[in-house]
């Protein structure tokens, strides 16, 4: 269902996080639901990404995977979401997913065809940049929240694109049964792992040579999958699917590269052609207290000055290269007038 929004939307901003939010998204980060292992919820791992996030931001030239960007979404000083962007994949350890290749074979003597799906262990995504850990709370979903965490960050992308590897991909959480349990870990993975589906995700955050140790190194032929794990792969967490059909209507696509741990679909774009990074333009700020919000108009808006860097819904548009903000709006934004803005239609989510 698509996220409603509203006129009270303005003051929900989405912006770089800082030290001071550190309980703000412990508390988010507690509430999260089963898979969502990429989510801290220590202080202290917590306060690195945050330190990590400071630092890219304020560095100049090519992102590295030490350039984390992390973001939290913010409504009446209340941090209601959280989302992050990791540059450089495979830069500093390898980034394993697998790919489902094809295989057909014959026997013409005997008439014969056989095909099969395997899983190949790959590093498709080496180099690109990825966005990651979108968790917004229980009761600012329905919102629009999700939708502003989860867009903003291709504005952020565009504004320093100069920065970045033009490749962006996203891994979407698999399927798991409502006891938690993950039925493509039990089917594959646990049997090379002797730990838990937490532990070992927990581990891949900072030591992935385990994985190119401990895993097969030949394709992994899915008729010995059972069936409910054979006929899911790729499939989204139920919680996920809106997620993915956010990111597909943004020009998203399955890569057919699955998570190793779960089996959720990886979907990539080259950053120019994602939706809202394609539609964006720049604008000069105008104030104007009695601007009217426009029925039916959303636009996703932001201060492109990277350091200032925040965004928000407006209900109005650029016209003839100027764009509107009440007084609150600018302020919000931190913009003044004649400053320039980033703008970018929102094209309202079906189904």
């Amino acid at each position: 269902m698509a996220e409603a929004f509203g006129p009270q939307d303005i003051m929900m901003i989405v912006r770089p996080a800082a030290p001071t939010d550190l309980q703000g998204l412990k508390t988010l980060a507690l509430s999260a639901d089963t898979g969502m292992t990429t989510v801290p919820t220590e202080d202290t791992k917590i306060m690195a990404r945050i330190e990590r996030s400071v630092a890219g931001i304020e560095a100049t030239g090519r992102a590295t995977a030490e350039d984390t960007f992390f973001f939290v979404t913010e409504k009446d000083g209340v941090i209601v979401g959280m989302s992050t962007i990791f540059p450089s994949l495979g830069e500093d350890r390898p980034f394993y997913s697998y790919r489902i290749g094809h295989i057909a074979k014959s026997a013409p003597e005997l008439g014969l065809e056989a095909q099969s799906d395997v899983l190949i262990l790959c590093n498709d995504f080496h180099g690109y940049d990825e966005i990651a850990t979108l968790l917004v709370s229980k009761g600012a979903r329905g919102s629009g929240a999700g939708r502003l965490t989860s867009l903003s960050r291709f504005l952020f992308m565009k504004t320093i694109e100069e920065r970045l590897s033009g490749k962006v991909m996203a891994e979407i959480r698999g399927r798991f049964r409502d006891d938690g349990t993950c039925p493509f870990w039990d089917a594959i993975a646990s049997k090379f792992f002797k730990m838990s589906f937490d532990e070992a995700d927990r581990r891949s955050a900072h030591d992935f040579r385990f994985i190119a140790d401990l895993m097969p190194k030949y394709p992994i032929y899915t008729e010995f999958l059972p069936d409910d794990v054979r006929n899911n792969l790729g499939t989204p967490h139920h919680l996920s699917a809106t997620a993915m059909k956010m990111l597909e209507s943004e020009g998203f696509e399955f890569s057919r590269c699955i998570d190793i741990f779960d089996g959720g679909p990886s979907v990539e774009a080259p950053l120019s052609r994602i939706r809202t990074v394609a539609s964006s333009e720049t604008a000069e700020t105008t104030i104007d207290d009695n601007a009217p919000a426009e029925a039916g108009e959303r636009w996703l808006a932001a201060n492109p000055a990277v350091g200032r860097f925040c965004a928000t819904v407006l209900h109005r548009g650029p016209h003839e290269g100027q764009q509107k903000l009440t007084s609150d709006e600018a302020k919000a934004l931190g913009l003044e007038p004649g400053e320039p803005i980033l703008v970018s239609p929102m094209r309202t989510q079906k189904g």
